[in-house]
């Protein structure tokens, strides 16, 4: 057992969500972030440069917000840096509330109990036997895996992949809804076809065997122990609890192993 007189190490679990927009990234987290003590959220919708910096799409009469260079990475690299290093967030990080709207889409709440309470018991005994405070952070993003400097960060890297029919069909009910508001965010006509989805397809081909963005495997030396979620293909469909269940397995058991070697083995 460790020795509670001396100070208590913390270690910082930073956890990739990455996915096409639609994909169910933003709901995953929310749940996520409910069932994991000490847990932050960072997204990398807060990394976006101002709209007027933005490239300027001449046929829509639009911005592209979903090319590379509408993130400020450097940025972004700095608050995953600053955020691994301490367990905190910069004071000085703005959060965009505006585009951190996640689909209202239930789990099973026993599960999640027991769930809560087993990552519970993992954050006490890492705590009474290793010494060890654990914060787990999850940050997630539609093009995270495109600079190498953001992935070495990751210590736990997750894709949702679903198929193109689906992401544009739940992208076009979004905007109805938007438009229904009155928000000033949503897509001009065309932008899913022209921009959104091909823009997401060059950002993730190098990370993908030949390309494959849609079909392919996830190359291992780019991104190390990817765990790729496909909750709509023929052989098994997952709902949220099952997405929500994958992760926490991977999520647990990549905790222990990272406590364990921080603390030289308990």
């Amino acid at each position: 057992m460790a020795d509670l007189t001396t100070d208590i190490k913390t270690k910082v679990i930073l956890i990739g969500i990455g996915g096409a927009s639609c994909s169910g990234k933003s709901t995953l987290v929310t749940h996520l972030e409910k069932i994991l003590p000490n847990s932050i959220v960072v997204r990398q919708d807060d990394f976006y440069l101002p709209e007027e910096m933005l490239p300027t799409l001449q046929g829509l009469n639009a911005k592209n917000w979903d090319v590379p260079r509408a993130i400020n990475w450097s940025r972004m690299l700095k608050v995953l840096q600053h955020v691994k290093s301490t367990g905190s967030i910069p004071f000085d990080h703005v959060i965009r509330n505006d585009w951190h709207a996640a689909g209202d889409i239930p789990i099973d709440d026993n599960k999640a109990v027991s769930w809560k309470a087993r990552f519970e018991d993992l954050e006490r005994r890492c705590l009474v036997i290793a010494n060890i405070k654990v914060i787990w952070v999850l940050v997630e993003g539609f093009m995270l895996y495109w600079d190498q400097n953001i992935t070495s960060q990751l210590d736990i890297c997750i894709f949702l992949r679903l198929p193109e029919p689906i992401l544009k069909e739940r992208r076009e009910v979004r905007n109805r809804e938007l438009i229904a508001a009155q928000s000033a965010w949503f897509d001009p006509e065309g932008y899913w076809d022209d921009i959104c989805y091909p823009e997401y397809i060059a950002a993730h081909k190098d990370i993908f065997k030949d390309g494959d963005v849609e079909n392919g495997t996830p190359r291992e030396d780019l991104v190390k122990w990817l765990l790729m979620i496909e909750p709509e293909t023929k052989e098994k469909n997952m709902d949220m609890m099952d997405m929500v269940e994958a992760c926490l397995e991977k999520i647990a058991s990549a905790s222990y192993s990272a406590v364990s070697d921080k603390a030289g083995g308990y």
